[in-house]
């Protein structure tokens, strides 16, 4: 499945295996939080008889809103780092009792949409926090301007977004009303990578969900992604993942 929203999830007890982004295995267990970037590929591996998690979907828009500028730290920790899982999260189930609390005491809120922002906004920052310190991940390392770190935010936003990926970065500079040669400049500058690098892995995203969700042929795959041929698309796809598209659908399904 391709979630279209941001997801947290807090598991209580059990055990969880999925893959995220079609080549990357994680594991979550009871007292850990798993958190997905919206447009991730999610492939469920295993999950336990016994599981109990409690799930938060946030929109992209609901995100950037309630964080404000600290969405930085959260399209770091998940683009960048790729940081999925935070272990010690004791607080979520202290914030969960006090917030069950509240909520049966006062059963229909008068000021519910800001009782629910203001939750929403301490939940989400204490994720922050537990990002900022997983793998030494500190702001003060990062030079980015506040207008450099909205900008890469927008074009990883507008990636998402895209049917057909796999265009030139003068396009999506465009969209920003950018020269190519200052997105390629910031986007270095904030993530070390290019923006023609974050291309390819968002294509290379889409192309295993269309082999591993889809009956699709490797032609109309190509067509639907805006590839010019089957040919190139194979060619491109044997470049990036090191086998062709047919032989990962049939190795991954097996393992599947």
């Amino acid at each position: 499945m391709r979630l279209g929203y941001n997801t947290v999830v807090y598991c209580r007890s059990g055990r969880i295996l999925i893959e995220l982004g079609g080549n990357q295995q994680v594991r979550v267990k009871p007292g850990e939080m798993l958190l997905i970037p919206t447009g991730k590929l999610v492939q469920p591996m295993m999950v336990s008889t016994d599981v109990d998690a409690n799930a938060l979907l946030i929109s992209d828009t609901v995100l950037k809103s309630v964080l404000g500028s600290q969405i930085s730290i959260w399209n770091r920790a998940m683009y960048m780092k790729e940081i999925y899982v935070l272990e010690d999260t004791s607080w979520a189930m202290d914030m969960g009792r006090y917030t069950a609390s509240i909520f049966q005491n006062i059963s229909e809120p008068v000021l519910y949409s800001e009782i629910i922002h203001s939750f929403l906004r301490t939940l989400l920052l204490f994720v922050c926090e537990d990002l900022l310190r997983k793998e030494a991940m500190s702001e003060k390392d990062d030079a980015s301007s506040t207008h450099e770190k909205e900008i890469f935010n927008n074009f990883l936003q507008l990636i998402s977004h895209e049917q057909q990926k796999r265009q030139q970065v003068s396009v999506y500079a465009g969209k920003l009303n950018i020269t190519p040669k200052y997105l390629s400049a910031v986007c270095k500058k904030v993530s070390g990578k290019t923006p023609m690098r974050w291309i390819t892995e968002s294509v290379m995203e889409d192309c295993y969900n269309q082999l591993l969700k889809t009956d699709l042929s490797v032609k109309e795959i190509a067509h639907l992604l805006g590839f010019p041929n089957s040919s190139f698309f194979g060619q491109y796809f044997r470049d990036q993942a090191g086998v062709t598209p047919m032989e990962y659908r049939t190795q991954h399904k097996k393992i599947v």
